[in-house]
């Protein structure tokens, strides 16, 4: 191996490399290779450092025998770099790992020299190993700490980077990057002159780098920087001198945060404590905001101003202190409430101390700042002083009373109108003239809506020309209003002012007058005037027409007067008749059928007499009812099959009920009665067939409708119609279709008291009923009953079940009739039914028999008798026995048992005439043997 006299500069250098290091000691082995015969040459120290046989120093080997000690990781670029080396000739350098004789590898680098031929061929390739293994891992720690670095300033926020001392950037992150706008290769090297857009910005920008870099010291600031986009942000830089190993300043190293965020949100901040401080200063109440972690309160210069205290700042217990002795548990308390809870807003009325001494009437209102957990920071409020306005109150109180008393006395009304906040003020007598209950609130358009149409444009246009600032007219009309709860049409003649505070209209007040008496006499005035004879004889017909009617009304009330008083005699009579034949059927059975039939016969006549009586007294409106909240579509489905039952085949019948009706109160069985009397009635009026309707709905009657329902008062009904297209009805007999016996029918096929029934139970259950007729056309009759608007449960008509004799049993029962021969029949069927009976005519002669005998179970007692009647007698019956059960009986109650026509709660009552078995059953509900009754 010759290692001198090389044959170019390659070569000359690599000599004196092999020179140096063979004098460090840096080579740790030779090699010469004869290609031509693949022998190698080497030397003890690369047989070392490649692990080889001992004695191969001292023989020529193969080149793959010694390549067997690379490591294979590295093994194929070394073969692939010889192999370049033997291509192009000349210098060979090569870095790798081999395996020593201690089994470890170690990082060698190998440089030779390839000799060609003249025609290209290899000839010899001889060179050194250099031992590179320590100077490896330098470079290896050393790529680690620069790729740790570079991640390390990749991934800080913001900005990151490094000038030179001259300014130009050494490093940049991904920040620099976005904030310069162009990849790291175009702005390392460059200053921020030639990259910032904006010069002055720039220019800034470097002064205080230059600044830092001269002084040595580092320095924190805020700088304002523009984006490649055009945005503009704010940063918070720190920036360091950058020195060397020997402590000099060879540039500068800076970290910057964009705090654009904070600040602007320290500018909306500053915003907010500034708009406070000036509504603070603005405002006339105090101000106080109350920090809860030291109870520290800061107030506003209205302290002072409204109280007397002349302090900015207090605490929480000082302003406790304050308040009225009276006044401070209750405030103390509620605001505590809403801190200690999860409140945010708290008010409150109490006295405050003055620095005089005297207190003022305050309002104070607050809310509290809450933590992220809920926690309370802060509460701000507001204290404001109600002394002044209390006093203005008072005084306008007493200045509107004194307003309200000469109104009154005048008959006069007064109104205010404030235009500012669309308030109408009208006292009770002006409210009457528009037709609106004294507690009701009223609004301007409750006084437009309530002006009759023929006068609205005229007088919204007197009121629009009295609050014009350049017209301000004066208000003085006469309109007509129409009542907004009754309709009552009125004049009203209004005059007022309106009240200008520079250029506008702040108020117009004035004072009413009704003046329909006034109008209605000049109308009457002028239409005798003109129409002298037309109008007297008007009047006169008007005049018949009423008496006309007030002959009906007290010929219907006559005869109601007669029919009552004969019911109940008639009933006592029928009592006595079918009460013995009751008895006497259940005595005989059916001993003899002929008995049997002629007894039924006489009971069937005497049911029927009952009927009529009944009839007369629902005519009278005499008839005691029993009303429940009754559903009315319910009802009228129930009687479908009564209805198919009724008509016969040839009448079509439809029903049409009405969705969500509503309830009304009345007696279900009377009711029922009334509808299968107006079917019936209609039937017979279609004899040859034809279509009837049974129709049920809601109708609200107001002052919209009633055109629709002439003569029925205004409220809410629940309307029951039947309709049928039959032979009809002239105006003749419609007008006296209600009275009691009069009838169209044949004789004997009709007692004339269906309608009139109708008529007097409607009547009676405060409802209105309406007969609509045209010849060959067909009749329709509308019942109104009205709406139930208290919530309760709808109650089914009763039915009527069998019942048996009674279980044994032995009650004690009294039974008080002043008739004898119903007296006689209660007392004989009673001991039939079971029971054990004592009788008296009277009430003196009863209540010695209930004291005798303690025992008696029950009271049995007709209502109307001479001196003490049947209801008189059960209260001091019962005043003296409270267990005592009572069961009345009549065929005309005269109101004894009545309020407003209408059975008392919890009054048991059997109607004459009665059956044995309906006594049965109803004796023995009233004393408990069955449910119901």
């Amino acid at each position: 191996m010759n290692l001198t006299d090389p044959p170019d500069k390659h070569s000359r250098r690599d000599t004196e490399r092999v020179k140096m290091a063979m004098a460090a000691g840096a080579i740790v082995g030779t090699w010469f290779w004869d290609v031509a015969n693949d022998r190698v040459t080497v030397d003890d120290g690369l047989v070392q450092a490649f692990g080889l046989e001992a004695g191969a120093t001292q023989h020529e080997l193969p080149l793959q025998q010694i390549l067997r000690s690379v490591h294979p990781e590295d093994h194929d670029g070394l073969v692939e770099a010889i192999n370049d080396a033997m291509a192009r000739g000349g210098r060979y350098s090569h870095q790798y790992r081999a395996r020593n004789t201690e089994g470890q590898y170690r990082w060698l680098e190998a440089i030779g020299r390839v000799d060609l031929a003249p025609d290209g061929r290899p000839l010899g390739f001889q060179g050194v190993l250099i031992d590179i293994d320590e100077r490896r891992q330098i470079e290896t720690e050393r790529d680690q700490a620069q790729t740790l670095l570079r991640s390390f300033v990749e991934a800080a926020p913001g900005v990151v980077y490094a000038k030179d001392r001259q300014g130009r950037l050494l490093i940049g992150n991904h920040g620099t990057t976005e904030l310069i706008g162009v990849p790291p290769e175009k702005y390392v090297g460059r200053t921020d002159a030639e990259l910032l857009n904006d010069p002055v910005q720039a220019a800034a920008v470097m002064a205080a780098d230059e600044r830092i870099m001269s002084s040595g010291r580092s320095e924190q600031l805020e700088e304002t920087v523009s984006f490649p986009d055009g945005r503009h942000a704010h940063w918070l830089s720190t920036k360091a001198p950058l020195r060397d190993a020997d402590g000099n300043v060879v540039g500068l190293i800076g970290t910057s945060l964009d705090i654009t965020e904070r600040k602007a949100a320290e500018a909306r901040h500053h915003e907010i404590e500034e708009r406070y401080r000036l509504a603070a200063r603005a405002t006339n109440d105090a101000i106080w905001d109350w920090r809860m972690a030291d109870g520290h309160v800061v107030w506003n210069e209205a302290l002072g101003a409204l109280f007397g205290h002349v302090l900015m700042e207090t605490d929480a217990q000082w302003w406790l202190d304050h308040i009225h002795p009276d006044d401070r548990a209750r405030i103390d308390a509620d605001i505590h409430q809403v801190i200690d809870g999860d409140g945010s807003a708290w008010y409150g009325e109490y006295r405050f101390r003055r620095a005089d001494g005297s207190y003022a009437s305050v309002l104070d209102r607050g809310t509290v700042l809450r933590g992220p957990r809920g926690e309370p920071l802060r509460m701000i409020g507001a204290m404001l002083d109600l002394t002044a306005r209390r006093t203005a109150e008072a005084a306008l109180a007493e200045s509107e009373e004194r307003l309200r008393f000469a109104t009154d006395a005048g008959d006069m009304g007064f109104w205010d109108v404030d235009l500012v906040h669309n308030v109408l003020i009208w006292p009770p007598r002006t409210k009457a003239m528009f037709g609106i209950s004294a507690g009701v609130e009223v609004a301007m358009e409750d006084f437009y809506n309530g002006l009759h149409p023929l006068d609205r444009e005229a007088t919204s246009a007197a009121f629009a020309a009295a609050a014009d600032p350049v017209l301000r007219a004066v208000y003085d009309v006469e309109y007509r209003t129409i009542g907004k709860e009754d309709g009552v049409v009125r004049w009203v003649a209004a005059t007022g002012r309106g009240h200008f505070e520079d250029d506008r209209c702040v108020r117009v007040v004035g004072v009413a007058i009704e003046v329909t008496a006034r109008k209605q006499a000049e109308a009457r005035l002028q239409e005798l005037n003109e129409h002298l004879e037309s109008r007297v004889a008007e009047e006169v017909a008007e005049r018949t027409r009423v008496e006309e009617a007030l002959r009906q009304s007290q010929k219907m009330e006559a005869v109601g007067q007669l029919t009552g008083g004969i019911a109940h005699d008639f009933n006592n009579m029928l009592a006595a008749v079918i009460g013995p034949l009751d008895l006497l059927a259940m005595r005989l059975g059916e001993t003899d059928p002929l008995v049997t039939r002629y007894i039924d016969m006489a009971i069937d006549g005497a049911n029927r007499a009952a009927q009529l009586t009944q009839r007369l007294l629902a005519f009278s409106r005499q008839q005691p009812l029993q009303p429940v909240p009754v559903d009315a579509n319910r009802l009228v489905a129930g009687m479908s099959d009564l209805f198919v039952h009724s008509l016969g085949s040839n009448i079509r019948l439809e029903t049409s009920l009405a969705s969500d009706l509503w309830l009304t109160f009345a007696d279900a069985n009377q009711l029922e009665s009334v509808i299968l009397n107006l079917v019936v009635n209609a039937r017979d009026a279609m004899p040859s067939g034809g279509h009837l309707a049974v129709q049920t709905s809601n109708c609200p009657v107001d002052v919209a409708s009633t055109d629709l329902h002439p003569g029925i008062p205004r409220g809410d009904y629940i309307l029951v119609t039947v309709a049928d297209d039959g032979v009809g009805m002239s105006q003749d007999v419609i007008a006296k279709a209600f009275d009691p016996f009069f009838t169209t029918k044949q004789v004997g096929q009709g007692t004339g008291l269906g309608l009139s029934q109708v008529y007097g139970f409607v009547k009676q259950s405060a409802g209105h009923v309406k007969l609509c007729s045209t010849i060959g056309e067909g009749t329709t009759v509308k019942l109104y009953l009205p709406r139930l608007v208290a919530d309760a449960a709808v109650v089914d008509a009763p039915v009527a079940v069998e019942s048996a004799l009674p279980d044994e049993g032995r009650e004690l029962v009294l039974v008080v009739e002043d008739e004898p021969a119903v007296r006689q029949f209660s007392v004989d069927a009673l001991t039939a039914l079971g029971y054990d009976v004592l009788s008296a005519e009277g009430a003196a002669p009863a209540l010695a028999l209930l004291d005798g005998h303690p025992d008696i179970a029950l009271l049995f007692t007709d209502v109307v008798m001479p001196e003490v009647n049947g209801r008189e007698l059960a209260d001091e019956a019962l005043r003296r026995r409270p267990d005592l059960k009572v069961l009345f009986t009549t065929g005309y109650s005269r109101n004894a048992l009545e309020r407003d026509g209408v059975i008392e709660p919890g009054v048991q009552v059997i109607g004459k005439p009665f059956s044995v078995e309906t006594l049965a059953t109803r004796v023995r509900a009233v004393l408990g043997v069955v449910e119901g009754g």
